[in-house]
């Protein structure tokens, strides 16, 4: 059963501030305004699993285009995010409104394309958002939508409760909280899209995370020793091999990692591969060079489809391999050609399984 609707005081000893916060009183604002300019504000002493969130939010463009709401936040680095970009010729962009998961202070928004939409947003001045919240998904309305502009099928931060913080640079005015109306919304995740697919390559070793200059070439020499220790990770949701849960620092050079896997064939053949990744990947199957590229989001000219997000349209090649046991490794790094990152991951599917033997990685090969 929902809880009675709160109003929310936006007013300085209600939240704690994190950056160039300020709070305003001005009529026809009852409740307060929040202005933050740089970082967020916290509320304090409160927690929000399921249920619903609204809030107006007024911005005309935020220097990094994700002004908007953490919610079930654990630390200053690992929350659930929900923004709209106004700076993205809304209402008629795909980039219009967004969801992603913050791991490591990074927003992944970039491995997950599913998760935005467009939405009558206005450019310029108030906008009204309302997020139902339940268990593992979530709608989201703006300006008053009898029917969401957003379905999240999954939630991907892991965590069912935490706490909620307003980022800017933006004004937010309204926010009202109401425990458990989830308006029937189902808790439990939509169904994986992945599931049952015996293409996908979903187990991998993981090696310890390196960095690597921007621009310079991957080369399998330089693949850490196998005597270092090297982790296992499994593919999750669609087949997404999510380096980001694990690794990956928020700025400064670009971070590299490593992985491999052995995949068992019954005769000499070449299979067909279809690859999806950000933002540089290097493929080699028993230590050669098989395959190459970038996915860069900056310029927009390096931009692989669709708009610089991992999918796997964004490259396919053929894999060689011989008869019996093969070890393919890949080297990735989370290089965007900025002094920012964000997700860091990739797909590997292969057309067909026919004769081959995906066979877990193990420590110490």
């Amino acid at each position: 059963m929902a809880a009675a609707s709160e109003q929310i005081e936006l007013t300085a000893n209600q939240w704690q501030a994190n950056g160039k916060v300020t709070f305003k009183q001005q009529q026809g604002y009852p409740h307060g305004l929040i202005s933050v300019k740089d970082g967020g504000a916290v509320l304090k002493n409160r927690t929000f699993g399921s249920g619903t969130i609204e809030y107006d939010i007024s911005e005309d463009a935020d220097n990094q285009g994700i002004a908007g709401i953490w919610f079930r936040q654990q630390d200053k680095d690992t929350a659930e995010n929900f923004y709209l970009r106004t700076d993205s010729n809304c209402p008629s962009s795909i980039e219009c409104v967004q969801y992603a998961p913050v791991s490591h202070g990074n927003a992944q928004w970039d491995v997950y394309p599913e998760y935005q939409a467009k939405a009558p947003v206005h450019a310029h001045g108030w906008n009204h958002v309302k997020l139902v919240i339940s268990g593992k998904r979530m709608n989201v309305y703006i300006n008053g939508e009898a029917a969401p502009s957003l379905q999240v099928g999954r939630l991907e931060g892991g965590a069912l409760s935490g706490a909620i913080q307003l980022r800017g640079d933006a004004t937010f005015a309204n926010l009202k909280l109401t425990p458990g109306a989830t308006e029937g919304l189902s808790p439990e995740p939509a169904k994986d899209v992945a599931e049952g697919d015996p293409n996908y390559v979903r187990s991998w070793l993981l090696s310890p995370a390196l960095t690597i200059p921007i621009g310079q070439e991957a080369v399998f020499s330089a693949m850490p020793a196998k005597t270092e220790a090297w982790e296992t990770i499994t593919a999750e949701r669609k087949g997404f091999v999510n380096i980001s849960r694990k690794h990956g620092n928020p700025g400064g050079a670009p971070d590299l990692i490593w992985l491999k896997t052995n995949i068992d064939s019954d005769r000499n053949q070449s299979k067909h591969v279809a690859i999806g990744w950000v933002r540089q990947v290097w493929v080699f199957v028993n230590g050669k060079p098989v395959y190459a590229d970038k996915n860069f989001y900056y310029p927009a000219s390096g931009r692989k489809p669709p708009l610089g997000r991992m999918s796997l349209q964004n490259g396919a090649f053929d894999l060689p391999l011989q008869s019996g046991q093969n070890e393919v490794e890949i080297a990735i790094s989370n290089d965007l050609h900025s002094l920012h990152h964000w997700g860091w991951g990739f797909e590997f599917r292969f057309d067909n399984v026919d004769g081959l033997k995906m066979q877990a990685a193990k420590q110490g090969m």
